[in-house]
């Protein structure tokens, strides 16, 4: 039986990742702003996140999976 480790699986599993990089972000963007406004960093350094955790997620199971269908 082939079990799908799916992008959102692998996001519940690992949310206090992104709890603890969103707290780090928030406390640095306090200090100072890389866009003036806390919104734009959130945006932009939390999409730089997921990218990266998505990149990670397809590398080790989405080939995987992608030669199992």
């Amino acid at each position: 039986m082939v079990e799908n480790y799916t992008f959102k699986d692998y996001l519940g599993r690992n949310w206090w990742f992104l709890l603890l990089a969103f707290a780090k972000l928030f406390n640095q963007s306090e200090r100072e702003s890389a866009f003036g406004s806390l919104f734009l960093d959130t945006l932009f350094f939390g999409g730089i996140i997921l990218v990266i955790m998505f990149a990670y997620w397809f590398i080790r199971y989405g080939r995987k999976q992608n030669k199992n269908v």
